[in-house]
């Protein structure tokens, strides 16, 4: 399941929902759909493109040696 909370002007929030998962928003729409090609749709409807999520992967460079 996939979510999208939106203020429906410039806030797109969105992701995947695992089961069990719940989502809190202060955006005044919550929609969830059952497929990511659902969601991808609805975004368009926006005039917005769906990215990937970088999922928190930072690249961090290693501590130098003491």
């Amino acid at each position: 399941m996939w979510y999208l909370a939106t203020n429906e002007t410039d806030v797109f929030h969105y992701g995947e929902l695992f089961e069990g998962a719940n989502v809190t928003t202060g955006q005044p729409k919550l929609d969830y759909f059952e497929t990511k090609e659902d969601l991808i749709a609805a975004l368009a409807t926006y005039n917005q493109e769906y990215s990937e999520p970088d999922n928190g992967e930072v690249d961090v460079p290693p501590l130098p040696e003491e």
